[in-house]
């Protein structure tokens, strides 16, 4: 297996910037999530590194090689679609060898990897079968069977649609998580699912108008994400925006001021000009407790209760007005929330986070 990088690609169509002086590193080993709208530009980038879609300039780089001047079958990887272009007129086995015959492989090496294929994915009562006879989840794991008998030193894969049938989404996922499992495959995966991304990534590249918004860990692009936009991205239910301003800064704490009246304080290194300044306070649902002890309290009056396993959530009128948190058991309509300072994120007035830790500097 190994790692993928693009430095600098750049991909136009007319005057639009499909993709726009891209850096971005998957490594090896690691299942890595490309997540942003239909528009972001996750499946050019993905199409990119496949081959598919000619690039404007920069370079992508597989196994520390550069790959942009190859043709895609020369690449080294293996892109599984989400329409997986089946052959009609071949069978099922015949599909399955294709890329081995493009690639001139010995016959009987290409029939035992086909074979082998044929039982890791479940397939062999289907071999003489044609594509109009198989299910949609077969022609799936034909697409990956496919994939597979190449031996590349990555996987790229599309999200399945949908509207295809969430038990296929599913099994393709399960599919993923065995390559990565048993084979230590390179995956990079594309999808607009962001409870899956958060779920199945060793790292997530949000990606927006062509761009990369952020690189970093489930955990990081939930507790720490670059901006309010990819915060609301992430977590079911969406992170609560508290408008307010900053009172007083000192010594890695921001003290702020709702606009409803709340005091609440905060870690965070802030520059002297944002005091007085109109800022965000981001938290997160499940990370608000209900606590009358603690300080950083909101008062808080239930309006609707939902239950969620053994969770309830509930959405809260405040003075900060609507404010949704999780719970266990509650019997009382009134609550004093507690707003757990290490928990809070701060955006300044242009929608960025604002570190929570000060910034390095030089020796």
């Amino acid at each position: 297996m190994a790692d993928i990088a693009l430095r600098g690609v750049t991909r136009m169509s007319g005057r639009r910037y499909l993709l726009d002086n891209v850096d971005m590193t998957m490594r090896d080993g690691d299942l890595t999530v490309l997540f942003g709208d239909a528009d972001c530009g996750k499946f050019t980038a993905l199409r990119a590194i496949a081959g598919v879609e000619k690039i404007s300039s920069g370079e992508i780089f597989v196994a520390g090689n550069p790959v942009s001047k190859l043709k895609g079958g020369k690449r080294d990887v293996a892109m599984v679609f989400e329409k997986q272009g089946l052959l009609p007129h071949k069978n099922v086995r015949d599909n399955i060898a294709f890329p081995l015959r493009m690639a001139k492989l010995d016959k009987d090496e290409s029939a035992r990897r086909v074979a082998a294929a044929a039982r890791r994915f479940g397939l062999e009562e289907i071999l003489a079968k044609k594509p109009k006879k198989v299910s949609e989840e077969e022609r799936h794991l034909i697409g990956i069977a496919r994939a597979w008998v190449r031996r590349p030193a990555a996987y790229l894969f599309q999200a399945v649609n949908p509207k295809g049938g969430a038990e296929i989404r599913r099994r393709v996922v399960r599919e993923m998580r065995r390559l990565v499992k048993e084979e230590g495959a390179t995956i990079v995966y594309a999808t607009d699912n962001s409870g899956e991304a958060l779920r199945l990534a060793d790292k997530i590249i949000v990606m927006s108008f062509g761009a990369v918004a952020q690189a970093a860990s489930p955990q990081r692009i939930y507790r720490r994400p670059a901006d309010i936009d990819i915060a609301e991205l992430f977590g079911t239910p969406s992170i609560n925006l508290l408008a307010g301003e900053v009172t007083a800064h000192e010594d890695g704490t921001a003290r702020l001021r709702l606009s409803g009246g709340s005091e609440i304080a905060v870690p965070a290194h802030v520059k002297s000009s944002l005091g007085g300044e109109q800022i965000t306070l981001g938290i997160r649902p499940p990370h608000i407790t209900l606590d009358e002890t603690q300080s950083n309290k909101i008062e808080g009056r239930v309006i609707e209760k939902r239950l969620k396993g053994d969770k309830t959530i509930l959405q809260l009128d405040t003075p900060e007005g609507e404010i949704a948190a999780v719970a266990g058991e509650i019997d009382s309509d009134r609550v004093r929330l507690h707003l757990p300072p290490d928990y809070c994120i701060l955006f300044d007035s242009k929608g960025n986070i604002v570190r929570s830790k000060p910034p390095k500097t030089r020796p």
